[in-house]
């Protein structure tokens, strides 16, 4: 270190210690300063103008706490950093691979400082004032408590760590690792170490102070036809070949009153003479003591400077740079910066006093000033157990909860998604990469497509790859049920059943009452018959049977069926009766043998009511009592009737029996048990049209096997299972029965197995978006929520969100995580769009900003995606390594060159390596390029 270079940084500190449980940096001057590290609150691209403006009332608080005597300052340092992540030995190869890709990447890292700095007196010696001590600790504090309460994440530096940051500062080295300090050199335009200089670019020239009339704590940036919010100074994190960049900002809160008299008296000279100049001036004076007196706002002393390190052959493309980027603020930075070792000296943390107030310092109100200080951060991984990686915009691997609810944050009540994004976006890619991570993290994955999408990742992870086709179509048992599931879940497995049989009878239409009613009723009894099988009626059940019949009976009768009923029961008083046999009448049933004592009394009153000896009034009292008992008699021949009818009821149902569950057996239970039930409660249902309908899927029918064999039950542990159904997509009977059957399949597996579960279900879905199976979708989404399980759909076809009531009802309102991919070509008509999903003015600019940015440069193949999690929304990149790329593609020729390696190296791993190595050894053309290579040689590259 030369001699003046040690001698100009060994002035600029008193001392650092600890004392009254602070951290405190003393200035030359001896002014204490309290350094917090924070990070600034608005995250880069939120595109929320309201966090801007709330971070400015925050800083704007501060400074109100801090008061006369105080200075504020605030250092953003956006250095060029290297990506590194710890990778375990037992990581998964794709996920070693992921890394290994990222490793060493460079980014732009934003820390931020906040110092508090108390004014020390001007006199030649510091003296220690208790009152002003006391006082000091009490603001930082009061800051403290400011940000805490405003949840804005901070804390306060360590000894070492200011110490670190001053020498760091000194250096200006702010990359991660050791540093040291060569050869420092200073001149009027910059100052150099080692092979870098440092230049200081102050915002504003004090001679002639040219910013905008008017400032926002924010500004617009014109993003695909949309004015999008963000930092006036955003521009400092793309900074061309700087390796850091430390943008240093400061207000000092002068006394107020000696200020407002200087005004006051400045306005008045001004008014003293009426020249157009001097009225501007007045007109300013004016408009600052209005705002002084009506708004919480103060004067202040500012100073914004920016300081760059870059190659000195790089100086003048970084002036033009940040002149052209200040130009579009409003800002003509100053251009005669000659003081460079001052300014960077000036800069230093805790050195907010030792702007010379002649040219470094300029008057304004505190809320302006604050206009100036840099709001963003960049974005950070998230605190959860779940990780799924993206990237941020300019290209770093982040983790999010992508379910939103098992992090540390909540932002979800369940984990269901629905994606949509047009072809071309990068759907499919970017569920491959969704589905490698949950499986990676010991998720069921069980996935229904329709274009053989993820072939290839289920090849690598050994999943079970399910191709329906006529000679093996895919076929289960959906009415096979054990007793613990019959005894615990029989409701939902019911209205389950009830879809499926109506998705083959009635298909989108919606079934009537009746027949909801009937088929309820059928599988219903047909469990019933399995599991308890039918012996007889029950008391109380015979007891309610009798008044539901009597009722019945009583409905149907008309004035001419009661008359003939009471001449029979007339004629019968009038025979004579026969003789009992004794033996005989203990064989008869109640109402039978209560009949014959009837008849008998009617007899005997009859025989008085005719007999010349009885009286007027016995033969009266006689007459009265047979009506009576003709009544009791009318009812009970009713009661015979229903009771042989009950008893020929109870008959066919013994005779009804289940030996096995299938589908087959249900419906042979159901034909013959539906007409049984139709003339009981006399109504009508279409019994021939249903069993035709249904008779495909029964014995000898095409699709016999479809409903009716066991499903393999060693796919319920199977972590990755991929039905692939494109050959049936276009049968309209079919297509939905198997998509609703392997949803069951999952609800199953679900219920059964512990641990996360996916079910992803791709264009499939629009299979079973009917009205009949709302109900169903909504129970699916509503059930697998309580199973810690995740229901996804992924679409490409906005109209099918728009067009499709069950999208809305079962799917939208059920989903609390949204997924969209580039929706740039649906600009024109997102009002209805935004209306259906529920999104706001805000996510609606984010969406916009998908493949907007310029941020391609030195990656791969990627694309954006935006994904909402409850009310948290934002844009996460998709870019993955390649041999990611190559276990995921979809396009048949790059297939079909992975094959032929598989064919020759035996694993998918082994295949990959080799594939993209290979690659790489031919000079990295792109991938399906080199893929029509290998296909042309029709072998790998090593026996070409």
């Amino acid at each position: 270190m030369a001699h003046s270079k040690k001698r100009v940084f060994d002035g600029l500190y008193a001392q650092l210690e600890e004392t009254d449980g602070h951290v405190v940096l003393f200035s030359a001057k001896g002014e204490p300063s309290v350094i917090f590290e924070m990070t600034n609150p608005v995250q880069q691209l939120c595109t929320d103008a309201e966090q801007y403006q709330h971070f400015q009332d925050v800083l704007s608080g501060v400074v109100q706490t801090l008061g006369e005597g105080y200075a504020l300052q605030k250092q953003d340092i956006l250095c060029k950093q290297a990506y590194h992540h710890d990778v375990p030995e037992d990581a998964e190869f794709l996920t070693k691979s992921y890394f290994r890709y990222f490793e060493g990447r460079e980014f732009t890292e934003i820390r931020t400082y906040l110092v508090i700095t108390q004014e020390a007196q001007r006199s030649q010696f510091v003296q220690y004032d208790p009152k002003k001590w006391l006082d000091f600790h009490v603001k930082v504090n009061k800051v403290d408590d400011i940000l805490r309460e405003k949840h804005i994440s901070h804390r306060r530096l360590t000894k070492e760590e200011v110490n670190e940051y001053c020498h760091r500062f000194m250096a200006f080295r702010f990359r991660n690792g050791p540093f040291s300090m060569t050869n420092f050199k200073a001149s009027d335009e910059y100052l150099k170490t080692g092979n870098r200089v440092i230049r200081s670019y102050p915002l504003v020239d004090i001679d002639e102070i040219n910013l905008p009339t008017l400032v926002k704590p924010y500004t617009q940036m014109n993003l695909n036809g949309y004015g999008i919010a963000t930092d006036l100074l955003s521009f400092l994190t793309q900074v061309p070949h700087a390796d850091c960049v430390v943008y240093n900002q400061v207000v000092q809160i002068p006394g107020q009153r000696k200020l407002l008299r200087k005004l006051q008296g400045k306005a008045k000279r001004h008014s003293s003479m009426p020249d157009p100049s001097n009225k501007i001036a007045l007109a300013d004076i004016e408009e600052v003591l209005n705002r002084l007196a009506v708004d919480s706002t103060l004067l202040v002393y500012s100073n914004f400077n920016i300081l760059v390190s870059c190659p000195p052959d790089k100086v003048t493309t970084v002036t033009s740079f940040l002149e052209t980027k200040l130009y579009e603020c409003g800002i003509m930075p100053s251009r005669t910066a000659y003081n460079q070792l001052e300014l960077f000296t000036d800069s230093f943390p805790g050195n907010a006093y030792a702007f010379n107030p002649d040219y470094d310092l300029f008057l304004t109100l505190s809320d302006a000033a604050l206009c100036f200080f840099f709001k963003e951060h960049m974005k950070t991984s998230e605190d959860t157990p779940l990780t799924t990686f993206y990237t941020d915009r300019q290209g770093l691997p982040v983790c999010i909860d992508i379910t939103g609810k098992e992090g540390k944050v909540k932002m979800t009540d369940n984990a269901n998604f629905f994606c949509i994004g047009p072809s071309g976006s990068g759907k499919s890619f970017h569920m491959n990469s969704v589905v490698r991570q949950l499986l990676e993290q010991q998720t069921d994955v069980v996935m229904v497509d329709t274009g053989d999408s993820y072939e290839g990742i289920c090849n690598y992870y050994k999943g079970t790859y399910i191709s329906y086709s006529k000679e093996k179509p895919i076929s289960m048992n959906p009415f096979k049920v054990t007793k613990e599931e019959y005894e615990q879940n029989f409701g939902e497995k019911k209205n389950f059943l009830k879809s499926l049989i109506f998705l083959i009878f009635k298909g989108n239409e919606f079934p009537d009452k009746i027949e909801d009613m009937l088929i309820n009723q059928t599988i219903v009894e047909y469990y019933e018959a399995y599991f308890h099988p039918f012996t007889r009626f029950s008391d109380k059940e015979r007891e309610d049977l009798r008044l539901k019949l009597l009722m019945d009976f009583k409905m149907e009768e008309d004035a001419a069926k009661l008359e003939q009923s009471m001449e029979d029961i007339e004629r019968q008083i009038h025979e004579p009766q026969p003789e009992e046999n004794p033996e005989e009448r203990g064989l008869l049933l109640p109402a039978e043998a209560r009949r014959r004592k009837l008849l008998r009394q009617c007899r005997s009153l009859l025989a008085l009511a005719h007999d010349g000896a009885s009286s007027k009034g016995e033969k009266e009292h006689a007459l009265i009592i047979i009506e009576k008992y003709k009544k009791e008699l009318f009812d009970n021949s009713l009661l015979i009737k229903i009771d042989k009818r009950i008893t020929r009821l109870e008959e066919q149902r013994r005779r009804m029996k289940v030996k096995e569950l299938s589908f087959n057996s249900y419906y042979e239970f159901a034909l013959e048990r539906i007409p049984q039930i139709t003339a009981l409660e006399k109504i009508s249902f279409n019994i021939r049209e249903f069993a035709a309908i249904l008779k495909q899927f029964y014995r000898g029918g095409e699709l016999e096997d479809t409903l009716n064999s066991d499903l393999d039950v060693s796919l319920f542990d199977e972590r990755f299972i991929v039905f692939e159904i494109d050959k049936i997509k276009d049968d309209a009977v079919l297509f939905p029965i198997v998509v609703l059957i392997i949803m069951d399949v999952f609800l199953q597996k679900m219920r059964i197995k512990k641990g996360r579960k996916a079910l992803i279900i791709e264009e499939a879905w629009k299979a079973i978006a009917s009205p009949t199976m709302a109900e169903y979708v909504k129970y699916l989404y509503k059930t697998v929520r309580k199973f810690h399980g995740i229901a996804g759909v992924v679409t490409q076809e906005l109209n099918d969100v728009i067009d499709s009531p069950i999208v809305k009802e079962a799917i939208i309102n059920n989903s609390d995580v949204k997924i969209l991919l580039d929706q740039t070509k649906f600009k024109d008509r997102y009002d209805r769009i935004a209306s259906i999903l529920g999104l706001t003015p805000i996510q609606r600019q984010q969406i916009f900003t998908i493949n907007a940015l310029n941020n391609h440069e030195g990656r791969s193949y990627f694309k954006e995606v935006w994904i909402c999690r409850g009310q948290h929304s934002d844009v996460f990149g998709v870019e993955e390594a390649p041999e990611c790329y190559w276990a995921y593609t979809t396009e048949r020729t790059e297939k079909e060159a992975l094959k032929l390696y598989l064919a020759h190296y035996g694993t998918m791993q082994e295949a990959i390596t080799q594939l993209e190595a290979d690659r790489r050894k031919a000079g990295s053309p792109k991938y399906l390029e080199f893929a029509r290579k290998v296909n042309e040689h029709k072998k790998v590259m090593s026996l070409w």
